[in-house]
């Protein structure tokens, strides 16, 4: 215990001194990897963004990832958020503290654990709730498991979806050919349509972009950029 203490304060006095340092936390049951690796080639187009690296998702992945990746130039530090039981996203949060948050899709993962839907809801839901009031969360409209829960945060929430019409940034005419995937990116408020293409497979996919697609305009990004960036997206290795 004591050793693991020494090396978390390390991890907190480090984030503590990088005052400019923007983290974002990526948390649900499946698509955390993907989304991580999705955002980080699209922020890096314009910034220095540190994933955490494979699947290091649990405290000890982040401190490692503190302690001997994060570099004094990076701008922002994404990081993938694991449990198996309430209160462990919770207590990722008090340790990075992210200002922005991705919530990628509510499943069934450990629920042996967890014992419940109702607790894996619970607990993905810690990394919304912990944002900071000027935070910015995204969600999934499409999924129930987020639509019906009862934020209890007043800060900004960003919908995506595919099959929602109402939600803020909404992919629609999907086409998948030899070459990957093509579709049309609309956000709410804008009435241009926005082409997009990217070499990954399956809608799941398109759910991570979007949300990636979401939070990069809200980084500053131009379409443009973001759409050059989604076409280079590589597949994650282990990752259909």
């Amino acid at each position: 215990k004591l050793v693991y203490l020494s090396y978390k304060t390390k991890a907190v006095n480090k984030l503590r001194q990088m005052n400019n340092l923007k983290v974002i936390g990526i948390t649900g049951s499946y698509g955390k990897t993907s989304s991580k690796n999705i955002l980080s080639d699209i922020l890096n187009v314009k910034y220095n963004a540190l994933p955490s690296p494979k699947n290091f998702n649990t405290p000890y992945g982040l401190i490692i990832t503190v302690n001997n990746y994060l570099d004094k130039f990076d701008d922002i530090l994404i990081a993938e958020m694991g449990a198996y039981k309430v209160g462990e996203i919770k207590e990722l949060c008090e340790l990075v503290k992210p200002k922005y948050g991705i919530l990628t899709k509510i499943g069934t993962a450990h629920i042996e654990i967890f014992g419940s839907q109702e607790n894996i809801q619970k607990g993905k839901f810690e990394l919304i709730e912990s944002l900071p009031h000027d935070g910015i969360g995204v969600l999934n409209a499409d999924d129930e498991l987020q639509r019906s829960y009862n934020l209890k945060n007043d800060c900004k929430i960003i919908w995506i979806g595919i099959e929602s019409k109402d939600a803020d940034v909404r992919a629609t005419n999907i086409k998948t050919n030899n070459n990957g995937t093509t579709f049309d990116v609309i956000f709410k408020g804008d009435k241009n349509k926005y082409e997009f293409t990217t070499r990954l497979l399956g809608y799941n996919n398109i759910y991570n972009i979007l949300a990636s697609v979401a939070l990069a305009k809200e980084f500053g990004l131009t379409i443009d950029q973001i759409k050059r960036a989604v076409l280079g997206v590589k597949s994650v290795e282990h990752r259909l």
